[in-house]
């Protein structure tokens, strides 16, 4: 833990330091401005605070607990005095503190505090967290299961990083279940108390995410009334989930580079550097090589936020999936007896999902609700598709498998898959005129669409 000891007294500090052993790291201010100025600078679990910090009777510690409840919510306060009056001990916890010891008090007693502070400290980082995510779904610890080999080994990988702290890169195409990934790793920390912020980097113009994403102090700019703790900060002792990363301006990412290299973070309006300790696991569904050969994303900052890389697969290449998470979004939807037809079925199994999750689902709640009947027919699913028909389901009215030569298909269904591939990649490219463009009406990357050129361009020849 980080404690912080605030007394006038140097005997009184100097005694409490010695007695606090490692790994907790133990800081002293002999007065509420040097204290303020340390949690400044550092993220404080534990202050122990006396009442009397000069010989006023203003009771300047008081100040100092309000103050520190109000910019520093998840830090216990612990008050200390020499006077044992029963109302002091009703003002104290009023102002925000957690605890009270009349000094002069011994080394067992202030052990039994450090014992307790971490369970403490843990309730109100986690009530803060609830302030933070109040109006927005509240996060819950979810447990993924799949039957596709492809995702499996997806998870397998998640599991070994658990407990790790270094930043996580969730790469993958839109709607393919990203921040479901964040909220997975999250969750295998099985520490409900481990806050998770999320930040959605694209809806926050770049002059806000400055002061979003590391705070501001009071009269930093016009409008800023008081000091406002950054997603950061909030987040410190668990995980930052920074969605759609690619959209933060170049300034922008120099700063979350030094958070990365450091743990240091400045708010908007101060100078120094404050101390941090978050996992920040980051997504996005861009090319990030192509965008720093295009000096739109920062190679450092590449390379510091994939300390691990984790890549969601496609919904099309996870098809085992798709009738579970159709009949789980039926479930949760609370549809009555709404059910799916085997040609709808078949449906859902044949489309190529370029939306992947995001579309399946959207596709699955409307047809639910529209639908005349309790079973769900191809009809009712179809016009909510992003593609006008399935592609698969035109192959097969146009091409039946029966009229295949044998001889011609025997041994060569890698041959025939790529031969498609290339003629859809070719069409697209025809229609579109550049990989980009191909690769959006495709619904896949661009970089997918790169590499499947490449390595089929031996087709041709």
């Amino acid at each position: 833990m980080r404690v912080l000891i605030v007394d006038d007294e140097t005997l009184v500090r100097k005694t409490m330091q010695s007695q606090i052993e490692s790994p907790h790291v133990v800081s002293l201010a002999d007065s509420m401005e040097e204290a303020l100025d340390i949690l400044d600078k550092q993220v404080i679990d534990l202050a122990f605070v006396d009442l009397s910090l000069d010989d006023s009777t203003d009771r300047i510690g008081l100040q100092l607990i309000q103050e520190i409840a109000k910019s520093h919510p998840t830090t216990v306060v612990v008050a200390m005095t020499g006077h044992d009056e029963g109302p002091l001990v009703e003002t104290c916890m009023k102002a925000g503190a957690v605890d009270y010891l009349l000094k002069p008090f011994d080394r067992t007693t202030l052990t039994q505090v450090l014992r307790k502070a971490p369970v403490l400290h843990r309730l109100l980082r986690r009530n803060q967290t609830l302030k933070h995510q109040a109006g927005s779904k509240l996060v819950q610890h979810i447990n993924l299961y799949t039957k596709s080999p492809t995702f499996k080994a997806v998870l397998d990988t998640a599991k070994k990083i658990r407990g790790a702290n270094q930043s996580i890169l969730i790469r993958g195409e839109s709607g393919s279940g990203k921040e479901i990934m964040a909220q997975y790793l999250w969750s295998l920390e099985n520490d409900s108390s481990r806050p998770f912020i999320a930040v959605n980097c694209g809806a926050i113009s770049g002059q806000l995410a400055e002061s979003e994403l590391f705070g501001h102090k009071k009269g930093a700019f016009t409008g800023a009334t008081e000091t406002r703790s950054g997603k950061f900060e909030s987040a410190d002792g668990g995980d930052i989930f920074l969605d759609e990363l690619a959209t933060l301006n170049m300034d922008i990412q120099v700063k979350l580079l030094r958070v990365l290299s450091s743990g240091d973070i400045y708010p908007v309006g101060q100078d120094v550097g404050k101390k941090v300790n978050c996992r920040t696991i980051a997504a996005t569904n861009e090319n990030l090589e192509e965008l720093i050969k295009e000096k739109k994303f920062r190679e450092d900052l590449f390379f510091r936020i994939k300390n691990f890389t984790i890549t969601l697969p496609p919904l099309r290449e996870r098809k085992e999936d798709i009738l579970d998470l159709a009949h789980e979004f039926l479930r949760k939807g609370n549809y009555g007896d709404k059910h799916f037809s085997s040609q709808a079925e078949s449906l859902l199994l044949s489309y190529s999902w370029p939306g992947n999750i995001r579309e399946l689902k959207s596709a699955v709640e409307v047809a639910s609700v529209l639908a005349d009947g309790n079973e769900l027919q191809p009809s009712d699913i179809t016009p909510h598709l992003v593609q006008s028909a399935p592609v698969y389901e035109e192959v097969l009215k146009n091409h039946s498998i029966t009229e295949i030569d044998e001889k011609a298909l025997e041994g060569r269904f890698s041959h025939l898959v790529s031969e498609f591939e290339l003629k859809l990649i070719d069409f697209a490219m025809q229609k579109k005129g550049s990989e980009s463009a191909a690769a959006r009406y495709l619904g896949i990357p661009r970089s997918t669409l790169g590499d499947l050129r490449r390595r089929l361009a031996g087709i041709k020849k």
